[in-house]
Order: structure tokens, then C-alpha cells, then sequence
């Protein structure tokens, strides 16, 4: 490691003549901070890409150093939005803000007068300039007004020069930072490069608290110290089982991540010697050790690199890796403000790890609760799906299962336990067993519920739970209803939704009184009609609108499973974050089972079957013979041997296969444990070389229509085939 050795310092600040419009924009917010004596300037611009503004620069003193950088222009209280939206200087004072923006009151615990005054000019809207002082509620004076107004009234006349040339004026990601009190040390000993350090410091700590992702905390880290430290390149790698894995990286060459990624904690490189020895330390630009990691190799010897180790208390749990320009070592040389930065970042990856982690623990234990393979008899198409909550980290009670009853009939199951802890879940399983059993002993929907409630009210709970059960007979079409609190299923015929049948009597959840009585209400499914069972986790606590859109999706001809994919598709986009489960049974009545038992084939091959994929191969050939459609074998021995193949190479479980004949197509669907999408092989391992392994880009290019979907505890990969004409 050879030292460098303390060089003059250029000024991160750059004149408008060398910045263009950062650097006009940055002029005018230092010049109104001076003027006004206030702590903090921050330029916003109406970003193209959502309904905010951005902050683009920010001039600040020490007191300044946590100014607000995005607003929403549908803000109600905050100065900004209001000033863009009114096209009118608007005022406000701290607590008058506090109680809809409390996280305010982090980046300014003092009394706090905020000005801002839209940027516009002949019509057009460019943003706003926003001003912050450290007062009470003297207010403001009305030359503090006028000097606020001429300087937005200058700047709306550059942005709107620079509109005129068809020059960008987006907003970065992260905002130019200047230290409004200009060069040399300020009142209260700060550098001129200090402040603007610590303001993105103090910000970063401030956005990292928002974080719930190890992804999402090492991207926000990246972003500031490319765009906040002017940092060349940027590299984070976390300890893996005695290694170090490269968990985001910006600025690096393709070849050096390769390189770097997971390196034994063993072997002696800058970073696992930082996670080793807990020290940072500086490489320069014509050490060995650091040559070759940037993506402009003409970089490599104009760039230093600060490492840092990611400390929680005594432990390492990564390594931070920044290059800096040696014009910038005016930066690399505040090491203290880089030590804090990563501390904060090592404190949040350690808190999105736990919190991770528990939540896969907690989906996998939800999961195993799930059953492991609907089953798929003949006459019925069946498919499931369950989204756990993602805006916590218990475990719910939501739950659904497909049973082959004693009558060759099949039942339909889906319940939900109160409460979304642990205990919820206990009981889930415990009542979907319960369920289970009594349906295995032959007994009608309602009389199934009403022992299900006698066994939960003697559990001693003090929970309660909703159920609903669809008992159906394949060879006639007719199905049993009975509910228990719950949703009732949605009934899609052919034509239209359909609404459940007018006897029906929903009654009282389970576990609240013993002498509650359940009945059933009969109804005759006409061949080629789906019913929808779902958790209320599904539509929003029984959101009306919500239950629109699950019809309308309904109403499409989409095959089932992409039907499925569709619906949580859904769900995803309208509640990006949801408290509460969401489970889906889907099943489609095809016909009398007697008919469609004819056109319906399946196979299990268990996991350890070396030979499964040879012998699936020989038993495709044979039903496509036995359908009269040998034609078709040998493309569908293809086909079948990747899909299989990729479900026992990277599923590690059993794999279902079923064949079904229709008029003009025959569909295969191959069902397997994992609850992961199937992933593309494109070169075979040497053991998979035998037995295909090629993966799904064969499926691709031959299939006339496929899918990959995962579901409660598995996943089913298909594709359909056209019957010759």
C-alpha cells in the first residue's frame, strides 16, 4: 500500500462558466443564502419521470445540512408543492409542518421559517427555490420576499434559455451540495468541502432508516457517493459463509466482479483485509493491488481508493470500496465523514439482513403449511397462489387445499385465521388438518364446518377463523357450498360471473359459538366454468373496487395459470406494500369426468429417479399413440425432456406431469415444490448433457403458447402444442 501524500484541493464548486446550468443554478442559491442570511437553498425542478420535485442543488451552512430533496407536487402543507402549484410565494413555519412531516423534525430540531417561490416564466413551470432559517416566528421580511423573488424570476429566465436549446434541465438523483459561506474554513471551523460531506452524510442516515431491503440500502449508498462524493467507482461486498460476496457495485469493470466475487475471507485483497484487520485504509492509484477494477481503464491511475470495513460494533459484516480522482482528494482525505457513512450503511445492511432473513424463514414456514401438490383429477383444472405480506415479518393465517374426496369427488378449501402472528399460523395448521381429516371421512361441506368449529372453539384460542368449502362431483357438475364468514367464491361460466346461488346462508366464523349450524346450497356447473376461492388479502378487506378488477380479470379467456399469474400480478401493482396474506384457489370444471378421463394422463416421478426423464419420454410416446397422435411425439418428447429435466435439476423435489388431449391442442404441465420460477439452462451441466438440461429457450422456440408459475408452495411450468389438422 503506498501513501499519498496531501496535494491542494480544487474546489468541488464550479463557476457557471465551467458547471453550465449546475453551475448557474448553484451561484444563484449561494448568493440568496448570503443575502438572506438564511441556513439552506435547495433548487427543485419538476422531475419527468413522477409527480415530484427534485432537488437539483443545494447551497447550505451547518445548520442547513438536512434539507428536504423530494417533494410530491400533490403536497397539502409543504411550502414547495404549494408554490408550484399556485404559481405564488408561499411561506411556512416549522411546527405548522411537523405534524404531517414529523421526519422534519430530524433534519432540523430547531425552530424552522421556510419560504419558497415557484420558478416559472410566460407559463412555463421549472420548479421552485426554497429558503430555510433557523428562527421562531419573527417571520419573514418583505426584502427576504423580494430578493426570493428575484432570484427565482433570474433563474426561470436561464432554465427557460436553456428550453429554448433543447438542453436537458431533469433533475439528478442525487443534488449538487455547495457550501453556501464559499471557500476557506466557515464560523464554525467547517472546510468548504466539509459541509457539503456531512449534509450528504446526515441525509444518507436519513434514508437508510426507510430502508427494508439490503438491496435497497446499498443502491441509495452507491447513488450518494457517485453523485454526492463525486466518487469515480463504488463497490460493496458482504460476508457469505467465510467469503465475500459483491452485493452492488457502480463504475467497476465486468471482469474485476467477476474476479472479486465471492473471494475467501483467506485470501489477501484490500477488502478482506478491511473485514479481517477492521481498519480502512488508502491505496493509491499506482498500487497493484487496485489496478484493473474500473471500467475506464485510463481511470486506474488517476484514481485512489479508500476502503472501508462495514463495522456492527466489533464485527465486520462487509467492506465499502470507493475510487476518487486525484483532483478530488479533497474529498478521499475527509475519512471521518466517510468512517460514519460506513457505519450507517453497515447498520442498516445488518438490520435489512434480520429482517430478511426472518422473512424467508417465515415464508418458508408458511409454505410448508401449504399443500405441496394440488392434485389434478379428471374433469377439473386446478391451481393455486399465496402472497405473504411484505410490509411485515409474521406469520399469517391464510391458507387453501384441493382434496380427493372418499366419493371420487373433489372439495375446494380456503380459510383465514384472525391475526398475523405466529400463533395465527399454528392454528392454521392445525384447522387445515382438522378439515382435512373430516372431508377424508366423508362428510358434506357444512357438517365439515360445523366440526371445524367445535375443534377450534376447543383449542381455547381466543382465535377465530373464516372458511369456505365447495364440494364437487366431477361426473354430474354439482357442487356444495357452505361458508363460515368467508368471501364466497366467484362463479365465472362461460358467458359471464355468476352470482353464488340465493339459498345460501353464510354463517358465523369459526370458533365463536358452538351451536352455530352450517348449511349447504347446491348448484349444477355447466362445463367450462371456473370458480375463483380467495382470502380477503386478495381485494383489500373486501374493497369493492378491488373485487371489480379480480371479475374483470375473471371475464378474460386466459388458461388458468396464466390467469393466476395475472391476478397477483394485480395485487402487486395496486398494494405495492400489504399488511395481510393474500391465497387464491382457482378451478376450472371441464366436463364429466368419465369423458374427460380419456384425454387426461399423469405421471409422478420422484426426485431421485435418475432415469425419470427417460422414462417420462417413453410414456409420452405411448399416450400420443394411444390418442392417435404419434405425429406429434417427437416433439413433445423434446419438450417434455427439458421442462422435466430443469424441474428435477433445480426444484430438488418430485415432479407431476400431466398430459391433457383437447380438440386442438394437447397441453403438458410439469408441477414441482419449488416456489421459484424455473430458471433458463443454456449450456447443460456434464451430468444433465444425457437427459437434456437446455432448459426452457427449447420450450420457447417450439411451443405455440407456454408459462412459468410459481404458486403456494410449488410451481407448474406448461406449454401447449397444436394438434396436427
Amino acid at each position: 500500500m503506498n501513501p499519498i501524500e496531501p496535494t491542494p484541493s480544487r474546489t468541488q464548486q464550479m463557476s457557471p462558466a465551467e458547471g453550465g446550468r449546475q453551475g448557474f443554478l448553484l451561484t444563484a442559491a449561494r448568493t440568496l443564502v448570503r443575502d438572506v442570511d438564511a441556513a439552506a437553498a435547495t433548487v427543485f425542478l419538476r422531475a419527468s419521470d413522477a409527480p415530484e420535485l427534485r432537488a437539483a442543488v443545494v447551497a447550505v451552512t451547518p445548520l442547513g445540512i438536512g434539507s428536504v430533496e423530494r417533494v410530491s407536487v400533490d403536497d397539502e402543507v409543504y411550502p414547495s408543492a404549494r408554490a408550484w402549484r399556485t404559481n405564488s410565494v408561499v411561506t411556512a413555519h416549522g411546527p405548522e409542518l411537523m405534524s404531517f412531516h414529523p421526519d422534519l423534525s430530524v433534519f432540523a430540531p430547531f425552530p424552522l421559517q421556510i419560504a419558497a417561490a415557484p420558478i416559472s416564466r410566460k407559463g412555463h413551470k421549472f420548479g421552485t427555490i426554497t429558503v430555510y432559517w433557523p428562527r421562531s416566528r419573527s417571520g419573514t421580511t418583505q426584502e427576504e420576499i423580494d430578493r426570493l423573488v428575484e432570484v427565482a424570476a433570474d433563474l426561470a429566465i436561464h432554465l427557460e434559455q436553456l428550453a429554448d436549446h433543447h438542453e436537458p434541465i431533469d433533475p439528478p438523483a442525487v443534488p449538487f451540495v455547495v457550501n453556501a459561506e464559499g471557500e476557506g474554513a466557515t464560523a464554525e471551523g467547517f472546510t468548504s468541502s466539509t459541509v457539503p460531506l456531512i449534509y450528504h452524510v446526515h441525509k444518507l442516515a436519513m434514508l437508510l432508516t426507510g430502508a427494508v431491503r439490503t438491496s435497497e440500502a446499498i443502491n441509495m449508498a452507491k447513488d450518494r457517493l457517485m453523485g454526492g462524493f463525486s466518487a469515480a467507482a463504488v463497490f460493496v461486498s458482504l460476508v457469505q459463509e467465510n467469503r465475500l460476496q459483491i452485493a452492488g457495485s457502480s463504475g467497476c469493470s465486468t471482469e474485476f466482479i467477476r474476479t472479486a466475487d465471492w473471494v475467501r475471507l483467506g485470501k489477501s485483497t484490500p477488502e478482506t483485509d478491511a473485514v479481517v484487520r477492521q481498519r480502512h485504509a488508502l491505496y493509491a492509484a499506482t498500487d497493484q493491488q487496485t489496478r484493473g477494477r474500473l471500467a475506464e481503464q485510463a481511470l486506474d491511475e488517476a484514481c485512489d481508493w479508500l476502503v472501508f470495513p462495514l463495522l456492527v460494533g466489533r464485527r465486520s459484516v462487509g467492506a465499502l470500496s470507493m475510487a476518487f480522482k486525484r483532483q478530488h482528494r479533497d474529498v478521499a482525505v475527509q475519512q471521518s465523514a466517510l468512517t460514519a457513512l460506513a457505519t450507517v450503511l453497515a447498520q442498516a445492511v445488518e438490520r435489512t439482513q434480520t429482517h430478511e432473513a426472518r422473512h424467508v424463514l417465515v415464508e418458508k414456514l408458511q409454505q410448508a403449511l401449504l399443500p405441496r401438490m394440488l392434485p389434478q383429477p379428471a374433469g377439473v383444472v386446478s391451481t393455486g397462489r399465496y402472497a405473504p405480506a411484505t410490509s411485515g415479518t409474521d406469520m399469517g393465517g391464510d391458507w387453501y387445499d384441493l382434496l380427493t374426496l372418499p366419493t371420487g369427488g373433489v372439495a375446494m378449501v380456503i380459510g383465514d385465521v384472525e391475526g398475523h402472528n405466529p400463533d395465527a399460523a399454528a392454528v392454521m395448521g392445525q384447522l387445515g388438518s382438522a378439515v382435512r381429516a373430516y372431508a377424508d371421512e366423508g362428510q358434506g361441506p357444512g357438517e365439515v364446518l360445523e366440526r371445524a368449529n367445535h375443534f377450534l372453539i376447543k383449542l381455547d384460542t381466543d382465535l377465530f377463523a373464516t372458511c369456505c368449502c365447495v364440494w364437487l362431483d366431477p361426473d354430474t357438475g354439482v357442487a356444495q357450498l357452505a361458508s363460515a364468514g368467508h368471501p364466497l367464491p366467484l362463479i365465472r361460466t362461460a358467458d359471464a360471473i355468476v352470482p353464488p346461488p340465493g339459498d345460501l346462508d353464510i354463517g358465523m366464523p369459526l370458533g365463536i359459538d358452538p351451536d352455530t349450524r352450517y348449511t349447504a346450497a347446491e348448484l349444477t356447473l355447466n362445463p367450462d366454468t371456473m370458480l375463483a376461492c380467495f382470502t380477503d388479502g386478495l381485494i383489500n378487506l373486501g374493497s369493492e373496487l378491488d373485487a371489480e378488477v379480480l371479475k374483470t380479470t375473471l371475464a378474460g379467456d386466459a388458461d388458468i395459470e396464466s390467469l393466476g399469474d395475472q391476478i397477483m400480478t394485480g395485487l402487486g401493482r395496486q398494494h405495492a406494500t400489504h399488511a395481510d396474506d393474500a391465497a387464491l384457489l382457482l378451478v376450472r370444471y371441464e366436463g364429466p369426468s368419465s369423458e374427460a378421463q380419456r384425454a387426461v394422463r399423469q405421471l409422478k416421478i420422484h426426485r431421485r429417479d435418475l432415469q425419470g426423464t427417460q422414462r417420462t419420454r417413453k410414456i409420452i410416446r405411448e399416450w400420443l399413440d394411444g390418442w392417435g397422435l404419434s405425429g406429434m411425439a417427437d416433439e413433445e418428447e423434446l419438450l417434455v425432456s427439458e421442462v422435466v429435466t430443469n424441474g428435477l435439476v433445480h426444484g430438488d423435489s418430485d415432479v407431476y406431469v400431466v398430459v391433457r388431449r383437447y380438440p386442438d391442442r394437447v397441453r403438458v404441465e410439469v408441477r414441482d415444490s419449488d416456489p421459484h420460477r424455473a430458471r433458463a439452462v443454456t449450456m447443460p451441466r456434464q451430468e444433465d448433457e444425457a437427459e437434456g438440461g437446455r432448459g426452457l429457450m427449447i420450450v420457447s422456440a417450439l411451443a405455440s403458447a407456454w408459462g412459468n408459475s410459481p404458486s403456494g408452495r410449488g410451481k407448474t411450468v406448461w406449454f401447449e402444442l397444436p394438434v396436427p389438422a
